[in-house]
């Protein structure tokens, strides 16, 4: 992505910027999509906190929710995202389970565990 900035709950791509309801954690780019983990604050009910943006400032994605996958409540927040060498992107959430996560569409295609 050419230009790329944060600021508390915005995310500017390329001049435009993109408003989330909570403060931006991180953002990692795979492919031409920015991957954004929003922080959850404790004391908030809120899940499926991994968006994907594209260059014009759209947001293409919110995570699947894993509970429409899994036969599994996902009641806490993802803390963590990264990018596989085979641009995979890997979630985990706040108890430490993993998710596999096709990053195109948001869809989840794999689980495992930290712990």
């Amino acid at each position: 992505m050419d230009k790329c900035a944060v600021r508390n709950n915005s995310l500017i791509i390329n001049g435009k910027v993109v408003n989330f309801q909570y403060e931006i954690d991180n953002v990692k780019e795979c492919g031409n999509l920015l991957i954004v983990l929003v922080d959850i604050p404790s004391n908030v009910q809120a899940v499926n906190n991994v968006y994907a943006v594209n260059e014009n400032g759209q947001i293409v994605w919110q995570i699947e929710d894993a509970g429409s996958v899994y036969s599994i409540q996902n009641d806490v927040p993802y803390v963590g995202t990264r990018i596989t060498e085979t641009s995979q992107l890997v979630v985990t959430n706040f108890n430490g389970v993993t998710f596999t996560v096709e990053p195109v569409s948001g869809k989840i295609i794999g689980k495992g565990c930290t712990k």
